[in-house]
């Protein structure tokens, strides 16, 4: 009777396991391994095996996700910029895809820059499995903004499992950034921003885009509109327009002055500023310049608009300077 009994409390405690195991929700296991797990050596490029010790707090991180395969040459800019003053912090280009006939061109970043990695990563394999799966699925099937919508939500991943400090690939920096600690800027865009790994902050950001309705009509509900929902809800600031940087009570993030990173707005286009000719950068925008740490240009309104040389196009005068490997290359330089 005795064994009976103890049998069948053994059957009992089996069966119950079994279903708290089957309760459990869905976790993010080990990212590295399922990131190693998806990657090949490719045709010389040093792909994302090696990134689980270079992806860190220090490191600085861009991401294409477009799939085209390369960079054009002011985003090409902005990887080698990076690359030159972070030294010997890491820099690391995500890429979910890497043309074979444009890695001739990147062969000598990965040569001359010991800091700089490229990286080739499947989103769909990134994040299956993982509390984002579900949403990948959803903009995936759904998106109207597939690039813009994937690096969203690949730039919180990212920062939740490696932190780093993350630059939209339109961002020169002018200066090394590694005295900055964990910030947003004040004006709350996504396009720049630095975080440990699991800090509170984007833990919050990350667990709400999790369980976010995805929307394919709101362009930046992944990103600004989710970021300013968390803000606000666990962070307290003065308010005062961004003018002086200024550490968020509660939350552990210091929100800088939002021409840290100058922005360069749509204005500025609408204004004419390619037709601008400048002799050095301390003309463009001195007041701020001095003590700006990088330059944010407008994506959309910029993109197409290649660097010219000898025009004194802002663009070639920071090329000049802060990218000359690339800047060698024009016009042949993607």
């Amino acid at each position: 009777m005795a064994c009976r009994t103890r049998n069948f409390f053994i059957a009992l405690a089996f069966i119950c396991g079994i279903y708290v195991i089957a309760k459990q929700p869905i976790m993010d296991y080990d990212v590295l391994n399922r990131i190693r797990s998806t990657i090949r050596s490719e045709d010389g490029i040093e792909i994302l095996y090696t990134v689980g010790g270079w992806h860190n707090f220090n490191a600085t991180f861009f991401i294409e996700s477009s799939g085209i395969g390369y960079l054009n040459d002011r985003y090409a800019c902005s990887v080698e910029a990076a690359a030159r003053l972070q030294h010997p912090l890491p820099v690391i280009l995500y890429m979910t895809g890497i043309k074979k006939q444009a890695i001739a061109r990147y062969n000598p970043w990965t040569k001359n820059f010991t800091n700089l990695k490229l990286v080739k990563v499947d989103p769909g394999i990134l994040f299956k499995n993982t509390s984002f799966d579900r949403l990948y699925l959803d903009v995936k099937g759904q998106a109207t903004d597939l690039t813009e919508h994937i690096s969203d939500m690949m730039r919180i991943f990212l920062l939740k499992h490696y932190g780093g400090l993350y630059l939209d690939t339109d961002t020169v920096l002018l200066k090394n950034t590694s005295s900055l600690g964990s910030f947003l800027l004040y004006n709350l865009v996504n396009g720049i921003m630095k975080f440990e790994s699991n800090h509170f902050l984007v833990n919050e950001i990350y667990n709400s885009l999790a369980q976010k309705k995805y929307n394919n009509r709101s362009w930046d509900g992944l990103g600004f509109l989710t970021i300013r929902d968390i803000t606000k809800k666990y962070c307290e600031l003065s308010l005062q327009k961004g003018n002086f940087d200024e550490a968020g009570k509660n939350c552990n993030v210091t929100f800088l002055r939002t021409d840290t990173f100058l922005p360069i707005k749509w204005v500025d286009w609408k204004n004419g500023l390619f037709m601008q000719s400048f002799k050095k950068l301390e003309d463009f925008r001195p007041e701020v310049m001095k003590n700006a740490y990088g330059i944010h240009f407008n994506n959309h309104l910029t993109s197409n608009i290649p660097i010219v040389r000898k025009k004194g196009q802002i663009h070639e005068i920071i090329a000049e300077r802060y990218c000359p490997f690339v800047y060698s290359t024009l016009p042949k330089f993607y």
